[in-house]
């Protein structure tokens, strides 16, 4: 008998609950599963995929209505991640046969078994060592050789500069003008007024406008959509479904699920200046329809994150994306299924 359907055996002999907990499930596993049935490395990534939570972000997301090979895929990795390995068809595996057993998924989509586990991989480690960098020492700059103007240039110039023409005792020297007379010259007192007339207007007009700029209607209404909006960055009309933060490297962005009418978007959120403002948004593949209730957001790790919600009467709907924290950009994946609703 396959693994799968031995574990779904002891399901209906157990109960559901026995996939809850780790450590009843391993306790399960050798006292009703036969010797031999699987690996001691098969057993440690079914144990695993309990105990990390990624079976049951696994039900939730399938119970939402996504992509079960896709949902196991990416749980799958993350598993295997949490493990310390870069090799994840023994997470996917695991997590397959898992979901089978739960009552998730028909046997149909369990994965075929590796041939060689996960859980025998070693995780990848640097081959380099701390000891193999050189260290090149200080930087050293080219002596540049400034050498200065020679003594004699200094001096020439110096005697150039000192010397002053003697004066000519031929040349008339100016006499000043005497008061009173035409030749001197007087300020004008109406020029003078004129003058200050026009400075004291300048500064009546200056104070002028920027009372004008005070009190005018733009500033007034940006002060109202200010209030009226918050930092919240979407607009006033549409309904916010659901928010998590994400971080990466100090810097904290954050992704927000928000609908207009049936016209769903997820919208990404940075802080510039202390305030969250909009940096970019993108439609979700389909529709959130007046049965539309449970919209949720979730941070799969790895920057990838996961949105959908539940549809009364048919299918859920949910999808997968990635966040590019430094580019403050949302990628998202596409979905192949239809949209419920859709026939």
């Amino acid at each position: 008998m396959a693994l799968h359907d031995e574990l779904a055996d002891l399901r209906a002999q157990v109960g559901p609950q026995i996939f809850d907990d780790p450590v009843a499930f391993r306790a399960a596993f050798d006292d009703f599963v036969s010797e031999g049935s699987a690996s001691t490395g098969e057993v440690s990534l079914l144990v695993g995929a309990i105990a990390t939570g990624a079976l049951q972000r696994l039900k939730d997301q399938l119970a939402l209505g996504a992509d079960p090979a896709t949902s196991i895929a990416a749980q799958g990795d993350l598993l295997a991640r949490d493990r310390g390995t870069s090799e994840s068809d023994g997470a996917r595996w695991a997590l397959s046969v898992l979901a089978h057993a739960s009552g998730a998924i028909p046997a149909d989509l369990v994965l075929t078994r590796p041939a060689v586990p996960d859980s025998l991989s070693t995780p990848d480690r640097p081959t380099g060592s701390g000891s193999d960098v050189v260290d090149p020492g200080p930087t050293h700059r080219p002596t540049v050789d400034r050498a200065g103007p020679s003594p004699t240039a200094f001096g020439d110039a110096t005697r150039v500069a000192g010397k002053e023409p003697s004066p000519d005792p031929h040349r008339p020297t100016a006499a000043a003008p005497e008061p009173g007379r035409p030749g001197g010259r007087r300020t004008n007192p109406l020029l003078l007024g004129a003058v200050a007339v026009l400075a004291v207007v300048a500064i009546v007009a200056v104070a002028l406008l920027f009372l004008r700029d005070d009190d005018s209607p733009d500033n007034t209404a940006d002060d109202q959509a200010t209030s009226d909006g918050g930092d919240s960055g979407a607009p006033g009309s549409e309904d916010l479904l659901d928010e998590i933060e994400m971080s990466e490297a100090g810097k904290t962005v954050r992704v927000q699920l928000v609908r207009d009418d049936t016209e769903a978007f997820l919208v990404l959120l940075a802080e510039h200046e202390g305030d969250y403002t909009e940096v970019d948004r993108t439609p979700t593949s389909c529709p959130f329809l007046d049965t539309a209730y449970d919209a949720v957001i979730q941070d799969q790790g790895g920057r990838q994150l996961f949105w959908g919600w539940q549809n009364n009467g048919t299918e859920g709907y949910g999808e997968y994306g990635e966040v590019q924290i430094d580019e403050e950009m949302l990628i998202p994946f596409g979905i192949d299924a239809p949209c419920p609703g859709d026939g």
